[in-house]
Formats: structure tokens, C-alpha cells, sequence
């Protein structure tokens, strides 16, 4: 669960105040709440959903539409998001955790005035101020909650060595190839012709090489690269760092021979690899802090989202399935109370 990833209270201010400034309608006192679910009797407004639904959309598609398929499950991911924060923060409450009050007054004062100069803001102030001021107390007490968890992690020696020796891949150097390079440069904005031209003049170097000239010494006559006053050496360089085109062609390179012509973003490039380093696992002792951080971060990760199937297995919720079908693809959905008939 991300508690921050939606915040009803902030889509809403993010919503409303991009017009806030110049608006002539009054605000309005809130209306009835209709609700999309009831968590534990805690009702999840449709306003909420519909707020946190425009923010999660404009994150991930910018100021694209997104297709049918993707904003159903982006719908569904919404609800159970806002769902688990109403049960996080009902169990922090429970916990006796405390908003950050400092915080919460902060954001408050950050939201309230981008609404001050709407007319009738001063007659609805209160109600509003006292609605946002719950969501963000929610939040914060819902964030202080996974935090706890996620602190009371501690690994011990021996589980961070059996992470270290169940994950080698995560501890393990990728392999190294040394690669020197002749860059003909040719300008990106340059025709074909002039491409043609750098892949001839590569080809007749890449003869010469061939016939026994020195690498090293074409590359610092010819080539356009910062590494040609160090014959076009580029030193070891770990695989996957390599543009892929030039991957593919240094993975068939051996004993020291130079690739024919390779059409690279720069221009044409001929390399060539002087030597290998394998793929090296590093000792447990050189990589013990890298092990235990990657071990307590999973271990917190697993803790949190037990805590919150452990919440959500014990908890009432209706979701509104007459008004809301969608919702109910979710395997968790499909775990929640009977759907209302309201």
C-alpha cells in the first residue's frame, strides 16, 4: 500500500484551486455524502473517489485519456488504495498514534489559501476547513502507523546472510569488457549523404586495421571522441552501460580484432574489446550494509502489506457495486462484505 499515493484532501484542493483565483461562483456548504463504500461503518465519499480517481489519471497519463481497460483497473486500484487508508488510519487511531499536528496545520494553511479570495469562502470556511482537516489527519496518522511498522523491523546476522545467499544475482558484479572506439562524428541534423560518407571513410579504416595498422593510433588520428588522445580507450566498461546496437556487437568481439562500421546516435563507430573481466560474485563481508538494507526493506514491505490483509480480512466493507460494478473485478473486492442495494 502507498498511503501518500492518494490523498483525497490534496486532489481536492489541486482540483478546485486550479481556477480558485478568478472564480465568481460562491463556495458551497458540502452536500450529503454519497458514498462508494463503507469501511467498517467509515463511509468512502464518491466526491473522494472521484478526486483521488483525476489525480492518480493526470500522474501516470499526463493529459492523455487513458484506454477503457486501463482506467477500469486505475478505478479499481483507487478503491482499494482509499479503502486501505481508512483502515489504516482506524487502526492507527486504535494504536493510539497521534497526527503530525505541525504538519497537518502546515498543509491546511498551504490548501485553505488558494481558496480565500472565492467569494462566500468566509461563510463555508468552517465545515470545509473542519472536513479537510480530517482527511489530513487520516493520512498522517495512517502514515505514522506504516512507519512504526516498517521501523520495527531488525534483521538479525543471520537472515541478512541467507538474503545474501538466496539473491547472488543482487550481489553480483555484471561482467566488464574493456572497449576502445573510432567515432567518425556526423551531425544529427545531416542527410544520408553525409553518413554514407563517414561509413565509407569507417570502412576504409576498419581495412587498414585489418592490414595491421595500430588501433590506438588511427583512433587518436581519426576519431571524434573525447577518448582519442587515449587511442579510444574508454577503459572497462560494465555490460548493459554500452548503447544495446554496440552491446550486441562487442558480445562477438574476441581477441582483440575491431568490429566492422556501426551506425551509432554520433555517427559511425568502429570499437574493439581488449579484454574481459567475468561476471564476479562480491563477498559477503564487502556487501553485509547493501544485503541488511535490501533484507529490511523487503521484510518491511512484507510486514506492512501483512498488517493490511490482516486489517482487511477482519474488516466490514460494502462496496457499492449497484453504482459502482467495476469495483468488484478485484480480488479483494470480491473478499468485501455483500454489495449494497443502495
Amino acid at each position: 500500500m502507498r498511503i501518500a499515493f492518494l490523498v483525497p484532501v490534496l486532489a481536492l484542493a489541486s482540483t478546485l484551486a486550479s481556477g480558485a483565483e478568478t472564480a465568481s461562483t460562491p463556495v458551497s456548504p458540502p452536500g450529503p455524502v454519497a458514498a462508494i463504500a463503507s469501511v467498517n461503518g467509515r463511509a468512502i465519499s464518491v466526491a473522494d473517489f472521484d478526486q483521488a480517481l483525476a489525480a492518480a489519471v493526470r500522474s501516470r497519463f499526463y493529459h492523455r485519456a487513458p484506454p477503457d481497460g486501463d482506467l477500469a483497473a486505475v478505478r479499481r486500484e483507487v478503491a482499494q488504495s482509499l479503502i486501505e487508508l481508512a483502515l489504516a488510519a482506524s487502526e492507527a487511531t486504535r494504536r493510539g498514534i497521534a497526527p503530525d499536528a505541525a504538519k497537518v496545520d502546515k498543509d491546511l494553511e498551504r490548501i485553505e489559501a488558494r481558496f480565500r479570495n472565492m467569494p462566500g469562502w468566509a461563510e463555508h470556511r468552517g465545515p470545509q476547513v473542519a472536513r479537510w482537516r480530517a482527511e489530513l489527519e487520516e493520512r498522517s496518522r495512517a502514515e505514522a502507523l506504516e512507519k512504526r511498522v516498517r521501523a520495527e523491523v531488525s534483521p538479525t546476522a543471520g537472515q541478512v546472510r541467507g538474503f545474501y545467499d538466496s539473491n547472488p544475482a543482487l550481489f553480483t558484479e555484471p561482467e566488464k569488457v574493456r572497449v576502445g572506439v573510432i567515432l567518425l562524428k556526423v551531425d544529427p541534423s545531416a542527410g544520408k549523404a553525409a553518413r554514407d560518407r563517414a561509413r565509407e571513410e569507417a570502412a576504409g579504416i576498419r581495412r587498414r586495421i585489418a592490414d595491421g595498422a595500430d588501433f590506438a593510433e588511427l583512433a587518436r588520428i581519426h576519431s571524434g571522441d573525447d577518448s582519442a588522445s587515449k587511442g579510444g580507450d574508454l577503459g572497462f566498461v560494465h555490460r548493459g552501460a554500452l548503447p544495446e546496437p554496440v552491446q550486441a556487437v562487442a558480445d562477438k568481439l574476441d581477441g582483440g580484432k575491431a568490429s566492422d562500421p556501426i551506425d551509432v546516435l554520433e555517427g559511425i563507430a568502429i570499437i574493439r574489446v581488449s579484454d574481459r573481466k567475468p561476471a564476479q560474485l562480491r563477498p559477503f563481508d564487502a556487501v553485509t550494509d547493501r544485503a541488511r538494507d535490501l533484507f529490511r526493506r523487503k521484510a518491511a514491505d512484507e510486514a506492512w502489506k501483512s498488517l493490511v490483509a490482516t486489517l482487511r480480512s477482519a474488516a466490514k466493507v460494502d462496496i457499492d457495486t449497484r453504482r459502482f460494478p467495476e469495483l468488484v473485478a478485484t480480488p479483494d473486492a470480491a473478499k468485501a462484505s455483500p454489495p449494497s442495494s443502495r
